[in-house]
């Protein structure tokens, strides 16, 4: 699915074609691998998934760019319910080197906008490892709650406990 982006946005833009290399390279890495569950094994992997992003009216992938325009991760709406309103959201910095600068922060924010305002979502929910506390402070300072506690499946199976974080378009409001 394709969304104009009605003015400027400074930390998120469409994701292109172009970009599948670089994400298909952060997701062989380990520690990204266990905090996201996700790795291509092959280009085809790679390839499949962009299909997939592309055609399908319940995903929505935009690119997360640092300070000068550099793809330094993605954030993808997935699991687009229309009738209800909502949808799952999932956010990987690939970069290293950019954690803990606030980027995730401003990525999830805008497009949490794109979704209420856009998309007319009422809800967006994540699952995060419990243990990953960065992520969920992240999460907060977005406007996420925590609502539940999870047992992993999945691409996550087998792993730690996720935290169940939700938020609607009435947090809009309360979240700078």
């Amino acid at each position: 699915m394709m969304v104009a982006l009605p003015r400027a946005k400074k930390r998120i833009r469409p994701l292109v074609k172009d970009d599948v290399t670089t994400v298909m390279q952060w997701s062989h890495d380990p520690e990204l691998q266990q905090l996201t569950g996700r790795r291509f094994a092959s280009e085809m992997d790679g390839t499949l998934w962009w299909h997939a992003v592309e055609r399908d009216r319940t995903r929505l992938a935009m690119a997360i760019l640092d300070d000068n325009g550099r793809l330094i991760g993605d954030v993808e709406l997935e699991n687009v319910a229309w009738r209800a309103g909502e949808a799952e959201l999932r956010i990987a910095i690939g970069e290293k080197s950019c954690w803990n600068r606030g980027y995730g922060t401003e990525a999830l924010s805008e497009m949490a906008q794109i979704a209420f305002d856009q998309l007319h979502l009422h809800s967006l929910y994540l699952r995060v490892s419990e243990r990953n506390l960065r992520a969920i402070r992240s999460y907060y300072k977005a406007g996420f709650r925590k609502v539940a506690r999870l047992s992993a499946t999945g691409r996550l199976q087998g792993g730690e406990p996720l935290v169940l974080m939700r938020r609607t378009s009435a947090d809009v409001e309360d979240t700078p």
